[in-house]
Order: structure tokens, then C-alpha cells, then sequence
């Protein structure tokens, strides 16, 4: 991943086949940048973001209308308790369509979560 996005229009992407990784492509960038570390390649966060965001939308040519915060795109919104990029961060808050979907400060109008489907104890199956 760091490889990928070292060289100067350079446009890595996170991404995954699976219910459970497509829940996690935060942690996966975060692995990305810590296997890079040790490479030699530090990617600072505030790139590593892009791994998520801008650089999906460039590469489906819809970066015009979404993948950054400008006025004018189309946006989802998680604000999170610390950087997106540590496994001890909550998503705090969720905007989605300008609503709030989600509000970890206020858990009784919360939406019934869809985060374990796709996972074993969420099927009955033990691990």
C-alpha cells in the first residue's frame, strides 16, 4: 500500500472483498502504514485518510461529487473519539445524508447497529 502511494501521483486504495474487512478498512490502513513504517515509507495520517476517502472516488472518476469534505459533494461523515487509525478510537458520531444516524453520546436513538452481520456469533455459529 505505502509503495503504491510514495511516488508522485501515486493512488493506493483500501478496500476488501469481505463483510467483516469492508467494517475495518480503517484498522487495514493502519496496518498499511505500520508495515511501511518499517519499510522506511512513514505515510503521516492526514495521507493515509485518502486511502479511504479521495483516492476510491479519483479512481472511479467521481472525485468531482464525493471522497473529500468540499462544499458542493456528497458526503458521509464519522467524527471519531480518536485518530481513525488506532483500534481504541470509537466513531463518536455519523452523518449520513446530512442526518445524524448515529450519536455515541445519546445510544437511545441509535438505529439498531448492522456491524455483526457476517459474523459467526452474530449467525449462532461459535468461533
Amino acid at each position: 500500500m505505502t509503495f503504491v502511494d510514495a511516488p508522485e501521483g501515486g493512488c493506493a486504495i483500501v478496500h476488501s472483498d469481505s463483510e467483516e474487512g469492508i467494517q475495518r478498512l480503517n484498522q487495514e490502513a493502519a496496518k498499511a502504514m505500520a508495515y511501511g513504517a518499517r519499510a522506511g515509507l512513514v505515510v503521516p495520517p492526514e495521507r493515509a485518510i485518502r486511502w479511504l476517502t479521495a483516492n476510491p472516488a479519483k479512481s472511479l472518476g467521481l472525485l468531482d461529487r464525493v471522497g473529500t469534505l468540499e462544499p458542493g459533494k456528497v458526503a458521509d461523515v464519522v467524527v471519531w473519539s480518536g485518530t481513525p487509525f488506532s483500534v481504541y478510537a470509537f466513531a463518536d458520531l455519523v452523518l449520513i445524508d446530512g442526518a445524524v444516524r448515529y450519536d455515541r453520546a445519546h445510544p437511545e436513538v441509535a438505529p439498531q447497529s448492522d456491524f455483526l452481520i457476517g459474523q459467526p456469533a452474530a449467525a449462532g455459529v461459535s468461533p
